[in-house]
């Protein structure tokens, strides 16, 4: 039996990235790319506005054919998709110039996938990067483990800033003062060494002091290890294994951003989920664990890479 694996959302951002510039180049001139480049932008602002899960990147002949053509008919947008499917899928072959340039840029490269109808659900098409099939009957190696990014910043407002900072030099070390001189005055305030004029004023410093103490641990440690927990008072909603990590930018003179992540990993030896934490027993570092059997299924954890050696 063949599992398609989970998209990656981050990869697939990466690539829909390089085919909206694609696409404002190469103007679609037939139908079927006027439908391909429909599904890429529509998939590329869910992804933007942090779509639940996967299921939203799903699109019926019936949604595409209103969204491009103003009217509703199930049954003449069944037609119509069915009438153009081959140019679409020509758009999304591995030879087309689409995919040559994702090729050339060493991204991932796009593909369409068609759920067809089943017990009364009408078929479905989606782009993702080329899904990576298993089978249950041959070999499998027990001892890798590859990793998914599901979700990208999903901060509350107030968190964002937190969550998409560009590290540059000054910043460091502006950020750094100002949390440092923050956690100061909170000491100073609570040991009774500095008056604000009230017990309100007073709280209200140690507050922001303690926030800032939080921040402050959290760069302290990112820095250090280039990944840390995702502090669960700046998520819109509680999940597993939701981290903040240290990626490349590519620019000489901002190197490094942090980016807010969900990511999701199956156990290669009995199939259960990953929890990625901390353990003392590998020196702090952040590791994957299978949720029913902790210790005796240990993965190694690389954010970049995205894949994962056993460990125990």
């Amino acid at each position: 039996m063949e599992v398609v694996e989970k998209q990656d959302v981050e990869d697939l951002k990466k690539s829909l990235d390089i085919a909206m510039q694609f696409f404002s180049v190469h103007i679609p001139n037939i139908v079927g790319e006027e439908i391909g480049a429909f599904l890429l932008e529509q998939t590329h602002l869910l992804i933007r506005q942090n779509a639940a899960d996967e299921s939203h990147y799903y699109f019926t002949a019936a949604e595409i054919y209103k969204s491009m053509n103003g009217q509703e008919d199930s049954e003449k947008a069944r037609r119509w998709m069915k009438g153009h499917e081959e140019n679409l899928s020509k758009l999304f072959a591995q030879t087309s110039s689409l995919n040559a340039l994702l090729a050339e840029k060493n991204l991932s490269s796009l593909t369409l996938e068609r759920v067809s109808s089943k017990g009364g659900t009408p078929t479905k098409w989606r782009v993702r990067t080329g899904a990576i099939k298993s089978t249950s009957t041959g070999e499998v190696n027990t001892h890798r483990v590859r990793y998914v990014v599901t979700r990208i910043d999903d901060a509350l407002p107030w968190a964002k800033p937190f969550s998409n900072l560009i590290l540059t030099p000054r910043m460091l070390i502006i950020t750094a003062v100002g949390l440092l001189v923050s956690i100061a005055l909170t000491l100073y305030t609570f040991i009774g060494l500095v008056e604000w004029g009230s017990k309100t004023m007073n709280t209200c410093v140690v507050i922001v002091g303690m926030f800032a103490c939080i921040v402050f641990m959290t760069l302290h440690e990112l820095l250090n290890k280039g990944i840390t927990t995702y502090p669960a008072l700046w998520s819109k909603r509680l999940a597993k294994n939701k981290l903040l990590t240290i990626n490349p930018t590519g620019q000489s003179e901002a190197p490094i951003f942090m980016k807010a992540v969900t990511i999701e990993a199956k156990c290669s030896i009995c199939g259960e989920d990953l929890l990625i934490e901390k353990s003392r027993e590998f020196h702090n570092r952040f590791v994957g664990k299978c949720r029913v059997a902790p210790s005796e299924h240990v993965f190694s954890f690389d954010h970049i890479t995205k894949e994962g050696k056993f460990l125990r």
